[in-house]
């Protein structure tokens, strides 16, 4: 938020510089991220008085201007015709660079010489306005610096507030904290109003049909008013915090909402039908055009200010286009209302529209503040627009506010913060933001903040808001005593550390994304809408679009920064994720959590060197990597069976991860229509399964034996079989036979051909047998071996090669 140097003196004394008045906020804790001049520097840009003007013989679009700047006077051409005699003006002497990069020189003019220029408010950098010559304030003495007169001379000072503090989305709030941290009296401007005519409820009237989204709607009614530019004053003001100045009406609204953080609207009254407004939720299907000329699809949950016929602006967000102030309009429906801020912000984020006013409606405003607003803004568009108010206020509450009554324990207040704070020293922080402070005795205090302040509801607000007047630089700093006592170890944490410590070994890099994201990315993975993965748990009040659920799946974030880094030309990828997942959960409102594991491979299977082929990952390094994974925790019982239909995965290069004959998980290789849904070119290979296997097998207690003394024997068998018979199902058949001396099988050789029978392969195993007691013999051995085949080919229907 920007705020005005110069605004912030009209309602407390100032005696210290911007940048001392930057340190003081932001140890108050509101940060101060800048504070800049608000004048450009306009050297040799002086104040001049006209002395006399007159029309240039040979044009007589012209005028010669005879401008006294106190010590000489100075010929200057002018062809503005919004200037008289004794205007004071700003005159560029010779020499001066104003804005953009423009030199005035002297120059003759249809025969005269005119020695220097005088500037418009778009000629000195202060708006876009060129209609005419600035005219400064009458007591503004010639001579002196344009940049230095008090309506110029100025600092904005730009704060970065947090969303718990809307009482200081406005300069009188700021202004609040420099008197209260110095101890000042806080000036408020009036609101008394001279009223006259008949009767507002005469003329207009307001209804609330949803007392609980508007809880008041305050309407002040003005006639004969003149809808014409604002004084250069109020425009300079606005423009300064970063507010477009529009017509007079429209500036006085935002001045106002500026000046108390009330967000007001001004309708034209006899644009609205029946003069009436009606305050109703939306019919679904309803459309409207706002402010902006866009047409906007409303639904039940958004609010509408309507009149008799339709509506007229979307509550606490925007005006619409049919009831806007008009250079004709001469009556006016002043709107000054409260609105529950979830509700605007549901609307705000779900339409795309963010505005002053909804940003401040977001955050609670000041129930008992809508009343007062509104009589500033009539007052205020008196004394610019003319007119006359009709008396009374159109007040409708529905929901008048109730303040809180918090108990508050000095002496617990002073074990929070380390102090050493009494009673009266409490009472009077509190009473210097005018919270209410009423000591029923003790060593209590009952506080009620007052209406303005929504942050502060329990005792620890309070104990903060002390610690904020005191001065945080004020505390003193203390070490505190924690007793030092060394707990057990976390075992799921530590099987996580284990599995970040295989991954990264296996050339794996870690990724952390957030835990929440678009339903569109389970969309493209997929899965169907009545699956688990494709039912996501729907956030109530979502950053974004691309952040309105809880992940089902790690997948789709992983995929999101594959797609990321392959477009920045980072194409050789090993990624993994370990976090959890969440499902809507029939138990209560909280969701189930499940912590899995996911990776994906992409690209090269090593880096590119000079002594190395080029080799892409394929489906064996992801089963490797799994493997590994099985391996290192300890289970030997993880299978990968071939499946054709996983949501996401390619049909042929698939299959579910058993453990335990369970399923934990998925594994294979991208299928393409995901991959273009994500923007990937290539493949991608991908796994992801649930990693309380992993934990559980990580507590089981760890067997070791001996190393063997005796010579092993290794023989190879080559067995012709079946295409269709998987090399997991004849390693299971190898591992059935039960023989002490039988220490280790693998497979070796795979084997395609000529050589064999059409739909046949060979798989090639070699077999260890080792005796922990004596050496084996030759006859022993071929016994044994004779023993497996004769239980192993009649059960594959395979026979030896």
């Amino acid at each position: 938020m920007l705020v005005s140097f110069r605004w912030l003196k009209d309602y407390v004394d100032i005696e210290e510089t911007p940048a001392e008045v930057a340190d003081l906020l932001t140890r108050q804790g509101l940060e101060v991220a800048s504070c800049e001049p608000a004048c450009p520097d306009l050297e040799r840009v002086t104040v001049g008085r006209i002395v006399s003007l007159d029309r240039l013989p040979e044009d007589a679009g012209l005028w010669v201007c005879r401008v006294d700047i106190g010590s000489r006077e100075h010929t200057v051409v002018c062809g503005a015709d919004n200037i008289r005699r004794g205007d004071r003006v700003p005159l560029a002497l010779p020499g001066a660079n104003l804005p953009g990069g423009r030199t005035i020189q002297a120059a003759k003019i249809r025969g005269v010489l005119s020695e220097g220029m005088l500037c418009s408010e778009q000629d000195l950098g202060l708006s876009e306005d060129r209609t005419g010559i600035l005219r400064l304030p009458a007591e503004t003495v010639p001579g002196g610096a344009v940049g230095r007169i008090p309506l110029l001379d100025d600092h904005v000072l730009e704060i970065e507030l947090t969303p718990n503090r809307p009482d200081c989305l406005c300069v009188i709030g700021v202004a609040r904290e420099i008197a209260a941290k110095k101890g000042r009296t806080l000036r408020l401007p009036s609101t008394s109003l001279r009223e006259e005519g008949v009767p507002a409820r005469e003329v207009a009237s307001v209804e609330i049909l949803a007392p609980e989204s508007c809880p008041r709607y305050v309407a002040r009614i003005l006639e004969d008013v003149e809808v014409i530019p604002s004084p250069f004053w109020l425009r300079r003001r606005l423009s300064l915090v970063g507010f477009r100045p529009v017509n007079n009406i429209v500036d006085v609204t935002n001045y106002v909402m500026l000046e108390w953080g009330q967000p007001l609207h001004a309708f034209d009254l006899d644009r609205l039908e029946e003069h009436r407004i009606r305050v109703r939720m939306a019919v679904p299907g309803e459309r409207m055009t706002t402010l902006d000329g866009k047409e906007r699809a409303l639904n039940e949950q958004d609010l509408l200010i309507c009149d008799a016929r339709s509506p007229v602006a979307l509550a606490g967000v925007m005006g619409g286009l049919e009831s806007e102030i008009q250079p004709a309009t001469r009556r006016v429906l002043l709107e000054s209302a409260f609105f529950e801020p979830r509700g605007i912000r549901r609307t705000s984020r779900r339409l795309g529209i963010s505005t002053e006013a909804s940003y401040r409606f977001e955050r609670e405003m000041d129930k008992e503040g809508a009343r007062r607003a509104a009589d500033r803004a009539a007052w205020f568009i008196l004394d610019v627009a003319g007119g006359r108010v009709l008396p009374g206020a159109l007040d409708r509450y529905p929901g008048p506010f109730r303040p809180v009554r918090i108990p508050l324990d000095v002496s617990r207040v002073n074990r929070l913060l380390g102090t050493n704070l009494g009673t009266g020293d409490v009472e009077r922080l509190l009473e210097s933001v005018e919270v209410s402070v009423r000591v029923p005795g003790g060593n209590g205090l009952e506080a009620v903040p007052p209406s303005f302040r929504p942050d502060l509801r329990l005792p620890e607000d309070l104990a903060e808001e002390v610690a904020r007047l005191v001065g945080y630089e004020q505390i003193p700093t203390q070490m505190p005593r924690v007793p030092l006592a060394v707990l057990p170890p976390d075992p799921e944490r530590s099987a996580e550390e284990k599995a970040r410590e295989v991954l990264v070994g296996l050339g794996f890099h870690e990724t952390i994304h957030l835990s929440f994201h678009g339903r569109d990315r389970l969309a493209a993975l997929g899965f169907p809408t009545d699956s688990a993965q494709g039912n996501p748990v729907v956030l109530q009040n979502p950053l974004s679009d691309a952040q309105s659920v809880l992940r089902t799946t790690l997948l789709g974030s992983l995929l999101d920064t594959v797609s990321r880094n392959l477009h920045r030309n980072n194409r050789d990828l090993k990624l993994f994720e370990l976090r959890r997942v969440f499902f809507p959960s029939a138990e209560g409102p909280l969701p189930a959590e499940r912590k899995m594991l996911a990776g994906v491979l992409a690209g090269n299977r090593c880096p590119v060197q000079w002594n190395q082929p080029r080799e892409a990952v394929d489906f064996f390094d992801l089963k490797g990597v799994l493997d590994v994974l099985a391996s290192s925790f300890g289970i030997p019982s993880l299978r990968l069976a071939p499946s054709a239909e996983l949501p996401g995965l390619h049909p042929g290069l698939s299959g579910t991860i058993l453990i335990h004959a369970t399923q934990a998980g998925v594994a294979g290789k991208l299928h393409p229509n995901v991959g273009e849904a994500f923007d990937i070119a290539g493949d991608v290979f991908v796994f992801e399964l649930d990693f309380s296997p992993f934990v559980a097998a990580f507590l089981n207690p760890k067997t070791y034996r001996p190393f063997l003394r005796n010579p092993s024997v290794q023989r190879d068998i080559a067995l012709v079989m079946d295409q269709d018979v998987s090399c997991a199902r004849v390693l299971d058949r190898l591992r059935a036979f039960v023989d002490r001396r039988v220490t280790e099988m693998e497979l070796f050789d795979l084997y395609r051909g000529p050589q064999l029978p059409e739909g046949k392969k060979s798989l090639a195993f070699r077999i260890t047998y080792q005796d922990p007691e004596r050496t084996l013999t030759d006859e022993e051995v071929n016994e044994l071996q004779d023993e497996l085949l004769r239980r192993l080919l009649p059960d594959l229907a395979a026979q030896l090669r």
